[in-house]
């Protein structure tokens, strides 16, 4: 489980990351999507919003991320 100061700095990463495409691995594989604006739904803030897709969204814990890669950041070609 995720410190209190590591879930201040992945949220921060994240909130950095919004609107980014990025890759999180946890124990149960790799999810890829791009990090949505949390504060449009009602979650924990220990959770992140990734869109997979138009229709799709997947809620993630703080704590089941084993690590954060941006593949691209927003704006880049």
């Amino acid at each position: 489980m995720a410190t209190p100061i590591e879930s201040i700095e992945l949220r921060m990463m994240l909130l950095k990351s919004l609107n980014s495409r990025v890759e999180i691995v946890t124990n149960f594989g790799l999810i890829v999507g791009e990090v949505f604006q949390i504060q449009l739904f009602d979650v924990p803030v220990d959770y992140v919003i990734l869109k997979e897709s138009e229709d799709s969204f997947i809620l993630i814990p703080f704590f089941s991320i084993n690590s954060l890669i941006i593949v691209e950041k927003e704006g880049d070609l």
